[in-house]
């Protein structure tokens, strides 16, 4: 049988080499659930966090993508922050979920319009629990 101390550090272990990794993804947009999300049109309804992400595995300090959530984070590998007003329009055009992530993780691919400076040529993602009314309005666009 295990101690106490010893089942402690293997679960520290874990969670720490968890943590230290690089979160892999994969598409979900065909997803039923997700599907209906996507090509929706947003307008954020409160000030939002932007953030420029440099992954751990990139040798320069450049931006890989662009994670949009509150209240965010700091740390080695944001490489800016940019405040996203009330009103700032966006659209849905993809959904991926993280495969090594503990829990559930899903974030939404959007196009943010007009373009911040600081986003040109990158992805940006913007975490599920942030389509919700309360903080994104969201509507389906009428057929072209």
């Amino acid at each position: 049988m295990i101690g106490r101390g010893v089942r402690a550090l293997l679960m520290f272990m874990a969670v720490a080499s968890l943590v230290a990794c690089e979160a892999r993804y994969r598409d979900v947009s065909h997803n039923r659930a997700h599907r209906a999300r996507i090509g929706l049109d947003c307008e954020l309804t409160t000030y939002t966090r932007a953030h420029g992400v440099t992954l751990p595995s990139s040798p320069h300090r450049q931006t890989d993508y662009v994670s949009i959530w509150n209240p965010g984070f700091t740390g080695p590998e944001m490489t800016f922050l940019r405040v996203l007003e009330p009103g700032t329009r966006m659209r849905v055009v993809a959904a991926r979920a993280c495969t090594n992530c503990l829990g559930r993780r899903i974030d939404y691919q959007v196009e943010i319009s007009p373009t911040p400076v600081e986003f040109e040529g990158k992805p940006a993602y913007l975490q599920a629990e942030w389509l919700a009314p309360d903080q994104l309005r969201c509507s389906r666009p009428p057929p072209a």
